[in-house]
């Protein structure tokens, strides 16, 4: 089960060997090296994810900056696609000696489906940075770039003033300061140099409006006029979804969708013979542990809720349990969840929404929980592994979450008041043909199942043909000039 990371850089070519040891390390030159088989030396792992394999090996480089700058290393290259090359890396930076190696960066996997790996270092004229590449995954060789800039990058950078539409960028300037930073944005997995460029002379950036509820991807870099900094990123905003939304994490360019998991919470997909997904092939685990009372959070991207209306989220949990020992299947022990609301990413000042919620087999069960909140704004769900110590324990058991999808029963902020479009939908229920009443001209309608899911249908003279839908309850979502509005119907 791997974790996300989410970086990307590129580079230019030249040719390196690594030796074996870190005394013995080459020299690794400014564009592309090509790695052999790693059979080397292992020291340790500057990326604790996923552990080390038994008896592990390593290869090593070195590289000393002449300047102050930013070292760029990735592995993240076309050449490394399983066969003749490696498509599963792992690197790790270091500065000291070799007999007294300090960790600097590390990195596994760019993210749950790129296995391959990226770090960006901010370094100093005159210290040797040690890079070791290891076969925790695999001992096949492969190409990596490495890049070099005297135009030092910006820091501390955070993302705020999310909004449906929007959403402002700050950072700090380095020392000394590039005359202007560059910032280049589009969806999320856009190529780089498709997407949209902007500057700025001052460290923040707001974004032009956006279509509601949708996501940015952006990179950012200094610009020193005679050189640039290397980019930072992608990294991801998650603009404030109105309701229904849904997420079955599936969506190889985008599985998380703004969900963020904090403590042992991860991201992972399907395996050869481990496919706990409710819905193939993404899905959120955490573990329980033998020696300590579980507290981890998964907290889901910004929803735009509105007071007094009666929302509705949806998702199903699981048990998957394995050997400590051998990592084969195990009995699992029951596991707990808590799920809250609130205005932040934090447990402080949330509110509990139903009641604990046990999950004790390996069949996928559904889970509902209804909800109201107390002001309109935009809120985060909380789900929350608050598991008894699991003392004795000979199995870790791991949480199994999937197929999250939230619904209301009123309209999001931005939509509008149904006596004000004076909409109706008729017959409800239906067997064939759902007719539209509207004062208004209807501009599209969409329709959604009770778990949030999207379903194809067509709008023809104020008409919808939901024959092909199976039974039960849906959503429809009427767009006017006016606006938006949500009607529910039964499909009989």
């Amino acid at each position: 089960m791997k974790k996300i990371l989410l970086t990307l850089l590129l580079g230019v070519a030249q040719l390196g060997f690594a030796q074996l040891t870190c005394a013995t390390s080459s020299i690794a030159t400014v564009g592309t090296n090509v790695a052999p088989a790693i059979t080397g030396t292992y020291v340790t792992s500057c990326d604790t994810t996923n552990g080390n394999k038994v008896a592990p090996k390593g290869i090593w480089y070195s590289f000393t900056p002449s300047a102050n700058g930013q070292l760029s290393i990735t592995s993240n290259l076309p050449a490394n696609d399983g066969n003749t090359y490696s498509d599963d890396t792992r690197v790790s930076v270091f500065t000291g000696t070799c007999g007294s190696l300090t960790c600097v960066a590390g990195n596994d996997d760019i993210n749950a489906d790129i296995y391959l790996s990226t770090v960006n270092v901010t370094v100093t004229a005159g210290t040797t940075y040690y890079i070791e590449w290891d076969d925790r995954w695999s001992a096949l060789g492969f190409e990596w770039t490495l890049a070099f800039t005297s135009c030092l990058p910006p820091t501390a950078l955070s993302i705020s003033a999310i909004s449906t539409t929007t959403a402002t960028l700050t950072w700090t300037a380095p020392t000394p300061a590039p005359s202007t930073y560059n910032i280049e944005y589009g969806p999320i997995g856009f190529t780089q140099g498709t997407g949209t460029i902007a500057s700025t002379a001052t460290p923040t950036y707001t974004f032009p409006a956006q279509a509601p509820g949708s996501n940015i991807s952006f990179y950012l870099r200094s610009n020193c006029g005679a050189n640039q900094g290397s980019w930072m990123g992608p990294y991801n905003i998650f603009l404030v979804k109105n309701t229904p939304y849904s997420n079955s994490f599936d969506d190889t360019a985008n599985r998380a969708d703004g969900f963020v998991p904090a403590g042992n919470w991860a991201l992972a997909v399907d395996a050869p013979g481990v496919a706990p997904s409710q819905s193939p092939t993404g899905f959120y685990y955490s573990n329980n542990s033998a020696t300590a009372a579980s507290n981890s959070q998964l907290y889901s991207r910004p929803l735009s809720l509105v007071a007094g209306a009666t929302n509705t989220a949806t998702f199903y949990t699981r048990l998957y349990a394995f050997e400590v020992s051998t990592g084969v299947p195990g009995v699992p022990s029951p596991m707990t969840m808590n799920v809250y609301i609130n205005t932040t990413r934090s447990l402080t000042g949330a509110t509990q929404i139903g009641t604990a919620i046990t999950t004790s087999g390996t069949t996928h069960v559904l889970r509902t929980v209804p909800f109201t909140v107390p002001t309109t704004g935009n809120y985060y769900m909380i789900f929350s592994n608050n598991t008894p110590v699991a003392t004795g324990a000979t199995n870790t058991t791991a949480l199994i979450f999937d197929t999250f999808a939230i619904t209301s029963n009123s309209l999001a902020v931005n939509d509008i008041a149904s006596n004000d479009a004076n909409i109706s939908v008729y017959p409800n229920p239906t067997s064939d043909i759902l007719n539209i009443r509207s004062k208004e001209k209807v501009n599209s309608v969409s329709v959604y199942d009770i778990a949030g899911r999207k379903i194809d249908v067509k709008l023809k003279d104020n008409t919808v043909n939901v024959k092909s839908l199976q039974s039960g309850t849906y959503i429809i979502t009427v767009e006017t000039s006016k606006g938006k509005i949500s009607e529910k119907f039964i499909k009989k």
